[in-house]
């Protein structure tokens, strides 16, 4: 494996620190090549000729982050292969500050938030009862993400209005993923947790980044009043489903 960078690198510790998700390698004892799998996101490395195509196809939909040398391997497996411009981000700067009283609404989550994190998704209407919200993807649910020690919301009353958290924490570096109630959004909440979650990663010795499509004009503007900096661009690759064999 490569040494760990800012982005999909990250994966291969997050897996062993999460125990969510897995590994797969044509020999364990000399591996030519390499899939580390976490939620949606998927690492290639190695030869793609020594990659077993049913290991990739048993997946189903996901993202993955692969040199292209993979390409034709990927494109015979699944049905849909559509690439992904994204810009990686390192905090480099000092945040934009927030209100003490808007900070005040933030606290790290515990286990016991794990029906405010299932009403948080279900009041943003992306997911139906019983499914997770998206940040939890690499956590295995929200419970695991409740009680990972790596997330951050801002709650006004009852409800879980913002979210910031770990979405791959690796040995190096904390990849955070933001989230808000959509009737609680241009409030500095998603801001004022990411401050919570960057000086958290940062006393873990931990460096925060950050991730977001160049189409995602939200996400970009709110890593850079965060204090984040693009270092580069790279080509991800959205595929699935697995071709019917």
């Amino acid at each position: 494996m490569t040494p760990e960078l800012p982005g999909a690198t990250t994966l291969a510790a997050h897996v062993e620190r999460s125990g969510h998700g897995g590994w797969w390698a044509d020999d364990p004892g000399l591996a030519r090549a390499l899939l580390v799998h976490c939620g949606p996101e998927r690492l290639l490395r190695g030869d793609p000729d020594r990659l077993d195509p049913a290991a990739l196809a048993g997946l189903g939909r996901g993202r993955f982050h692969a040199p292209d040398r993979f390409l034709p391997l990927l494109g015979r497996t699944f049905t849909h292969l559509t690439p992904w411009v994204r810009a990686v981000y390192v905090q480099r700067e000092r945040p934009r500050p927030v209100s003490p009283h808007t900070a005040g609404w933030v606290r790290p989550l515990g286990p016991g938030d794990e029906g405010r994190l299932d009403r948080f998704a279900l009041r943003g209407g992306a997911v139906r009862s019983g499914q997770s919200h998206w940040t939890a993807g690499t956590w295995g649910g929200h419970r695991a993400l409740a009680a990972s020690g790596f997330a951050w919301g801002a709650f006004l009353g009852p409800y879980l209005a913002s979210l910031a958290r770990g979405y791959l924490v690796g040995q190096d570096h904390l990849e955070i993923a933001v989230a808000t109630d959509p009737a609680f959004r241009r409030l500095d909440l998603a801001l004022a947790c990411v401050h919570a979650a960057t000086t958290a990663a940062q006393a873990h010795g931990l460096t925060p980044t950050w991730s977001a499509p160049e189409s995602n004009l939200a996400s970009r503007t709110l890593a850079e009043a965060a204090g984040f900096r693009a270092v580069r661009r790279e080509v991800v690759y959205w595929a699935g489903p697995a071709a019917s064999r």
